[in-house]
């Protein structure tokens, strides 16, 4: 997961335009404040409320990001991915997966990246939420075309060591 969390960091910040830069720049500065602000409360009265000051600070630097980052790739590169349609290899455990991405927005994107997680179904909601969040396997698919409006891209990729029968696929696209 760490891994996980540290190659998504450097591919946005390896592909981040300016907008990019100013919407996290302004985040981590709201998040500088508030911890002053709690720091001075701290310091010059109670203790309590400059502790939950801090700690509000980091939940609404984590919150901040994830929505300003789902604002961004939702109204300005937005990207759409068809149904995806799977076929098991019948001589190797491998798995083809074949989909179509489109760019729905007004700009030309330089680079995609897409993530599909497969994991477990459930009949169960929570059980199958729970998981969606621990995938048994993934596969990443990185894009480094020019991708212009409107534009669609037919994508046919092969997941490796893959024999399952009772799955889910999950998605996930961030393009720049």
């Amino acid at each position: 997961m760490l891994n996980s969390i540290k190659h998504n960091l450097l591919f946005v910040l390896q592909n981040a335009k300016l907008i990019d830069f100013l919407t996290y720049g302004w985040i981590f500065l709201a998040f500088i404040l508030i911890v002053l602000l709690g720091i001075f409360i701290v310091i010059k009265s109670w203790w309590q409320i400059g502790f939950l000051f801090i700690l509000a600070a980091f939940f609404g630097l984590f919150v901040g990001n994830y929505y300003a980052n789902k604002y961004i790739n939702e109204n300005l590169r937005p990207v759409s991915i068809s149904k995806i349609t799977t076929k098991q290899l019948q001589y190797v455990d491998a798995l083809m997966v074949d989909f179509n991405i489109t760019n729905n927005s007004n700009n030309a994107l330089s680079i995609c990246k897409i993530e599909l997680d497969f994991y477990l179904s459930s009949r169960q909601n929570t059980k199958d939420f729970f998981n969606s969040l621990n995938p048994f396997a993934r596969k990443r698919i990185i894009l480094n075309e020019e991708f212009l409006p409107k534009q669609s891209i037919e994508v046919k990729e092969f997941v490796n060591d893959f024999a399952f029968i009772d799955y889910n696929i999950s998605k996930k696209v961030e393009c720049f």
